[in-house]
């Protein structure tokens, strides 16, 4: 029981993640690039053989797909003079509907070709980096072509003008 009402409270503070408004800023590149170098650097260390690194490439390359999608959807809004993007319930959707499918997607891929696991026990999330990876990145796609002008503003507005604009919306 209690790791139900666990898994829902992250599920509940996952939903109210994807859909509260969050600056646009270079980390929205930068963040998937980290997630693959950490991925790759655990996926070298459990030893996975090259089958294996093609099942977590198969999960990049859905997650970057389901971060296109997503980001098909997804709001970019001016606030207080900084860019905004902000989840909306369809790119919620996409999100919680891809979690079985590229599951059951990649493991079919692994089973038929009989690909022998290496990331169990300790790296058994190193393949979630992988697909994390590839939906932000998919989703940063999206954004940086659909908006360029605004990516690029947003990218380029520093820490100190993103809390003075925040300060400034603050009502005593």
């Amino acid at each position: 029981m209690t790791n139900i009402f666990l898994a829902l409270l992250i599920l509940v503070l996952l939903i109210k993640r994807q859909l509260e408004p969050r600056p646009i800023k270079s980390s929205l590149y930068t963040f998937p690039i980290i997630l693959l170098l950490y991925g790759s650097y655990l996926a070298s260390a459990a030893g996975i053989k090259p089958l294996e690194g093609i099942a977590l490439g198969l999960g990049v390359l859905l997650g970057i797909i389901v971060g296109l999608i997503q980001g098909r959807f997804t709001k970019v809004f001016q606030q207080n003079g900084i860019w905004m993007v902000a989840g909306s319930f369809w790119s919620l959707a996409v999100w919680l509907l891809s979690i079985p499918i590229r599951f059951l997607i990649k493991m079919s891929f692994i089973q038929i070709l009989h690909i022998p696991v290496h990331l169990t026990g300790e790296y058994t999330f190193v393949p979630y980096l992988f697909s994390l990876a590839g939906i932000i990145a998919g989703r940063a796609i999206y954004l940086a072509l659909k908006y360029p002008k605004e990516f690029k503003e947003g990218t380029s507005t520093s820490r100190y003008e993103r809390k003075q604009a925040k300060r400034s919306n603050r009502t005593f």
